[in-house]
């Protein structure tokens, strides 16, 4: 079986051309386990198999484990199943990129017919990324300066996460796709009440900023409850930052009655490449 270090090195030796070096924007070579670009910036692959391309500290404050853990068992319970497969329908050939992928599981449930990416700053999320096998090339990245040549990728997951338009529009290829997913106003309603936080999410601006970048723009909502197992209920609870801001005591309060289930109410936005 190989190792993980070397899952990597042989996903960037068919894929390399699709990368650029984010400080002089130039292209890479394989060089025994590292990229080396022509000004001769090195990145190598470490051997969680992953490649570190930030050139700032990765996040290992907030988006940890201990968040990442309960969010990858509800999603492999199937919570966003039928959001994955709406998502899908919007596929076009090539490559796929999964802005700020997290533990990895939605991109492993996703398949295409090119080459598969993920980035995070969190770098929890991608070390978790790497034990699954999504067959993937997986880096620690900056949405700001992405480590993609120009038209590269066909599709860009944007799934509950920010954006950056202009390295968007600069990474998709011709008749390329940006599929973003965002919260409608009774995404997780009940985990907000479990937090005595107000239901009053409005993601308006937006929706308007993504139409504003595309010409041709598809949109769909998508409502539905899922059933949280027994045994995940906890986890639930614990699977968002929305816990981050809430007291001790009214966790311990929240897990007394935890909530059975989940409403995932999103819109997904589908902006299409001139």
């Amino acid at each position: 079986m190989l190792k993980k270090i070397e899952k990597a090195y042989l996903l960037l030796e068919k894929n390399v051309e699709f990368l650029r070096c984010p400080l002089c924007h130039t292209s890479f070579q394989v060089e025994a386990y590292a990229l080396r670009c022509e000004n001769k910036h090195t990145y190598n692959i470490n051997k969680k198999g992953f490649v570190n391309f930030l050139q700032t500290k990765a996040d290992t404050e907030h988006y940890t484990r201990k968040m990442f853990e309960p969010r990858r068992r509800l999603i492999q319970s199937g919570m966003y199943s039928s959001v994955l497969t709406e998502i899908k329908k919007y596929f076009v050939s090539g490559n796929l990129l999964d802005v700020g992928t997290g533990e990895g599981s939605f991109l492993e449930f996703l398949d295409n017919d090119g080459a598969k990416f993920g980035f995070d700053i969190a770098k929890d999320g991608i070390e978790m990324a790497t034990e699954l096998e999504t067959n993937s090339f997986l880096s620690l990245a900056d949405l700001t300066n992405l480590p993609f040549a120009d038209r590269s990728l066909s599709v860009i997951l944007n799934i509950f996460t920010p954006s950056n338009y202009a390295e968007f529009h600069r990474v998709l290829s011709k008749n390329g796709r940006v599929i973003k997913v965002v919260p409608e106003q009774f995404y997780l309603q009940e985990l907000r009440e479990s937090y005595e936080i107000p239901i009053d999410y409005d993601n308006t601006a937006v929706v308007e900023r993504f139409k504003a970048e595309f010409k041709k723009v598809t949109e769909q909502e998508i409502n539905y409850t899922f059933k949280i197992p027994q045994e995940l209920r906890e986890d639930f609870l614990a699977m968002s930052p929305l816990e981050w801001s809430v007291s001790e005591e009214l966790k311990k309060q929240a897990r007394q009655n935890p909530p059975q289930q989940a409403t995932i109410h999103v819109r997904i936005l589908v902006g299409k490449s001139d």
